[in-house]
């Protein structure tokens, strides 16, 4: 099972939960998208505040797998053991 971490301005959707276990079978990993449209089922709500009107990431959200900024956004694939964060990137300055 993957784990999501829910972001604390998600929480009151999941019950203050701040993981969420999601089933993902061994060898048959789910893309990111698949994992939030099943967030979506159990915790309605969950899409609108991550996704904009045309499907897609808000603009000041990136998706971390096991710690890797996953460049595949959506389409990136997690699996049976993975930790899945969606966070706003951190960038540097000078």
């Amino acid at each position: 099972m993957a784990t999501v971490h829910i972001p604390s301005l998600l929480r009151d959707l999941t019950g203050g939960a701040e993981q969420v276990r999601v089933d993902i079978s061994e060898g048959e990993p789910m893309t990111v998208r698949e994992v939030l449209e099943g967030l979506e089922q159990r915790f309605p709500g969950m899409r609108a505040r991550l996704l904009d009107a045309q499907g897609q990431l808000v603009p000041h959200l990136a998706v971390f797998i096991d710690g890797e900024q996953a460049g595949m956004g959506l389409m990136a694939k997690v699996g049976a053991e993975n930790d899945l964060f969606f966070l706003a990137p951190i960038v540097g300055g000078a």
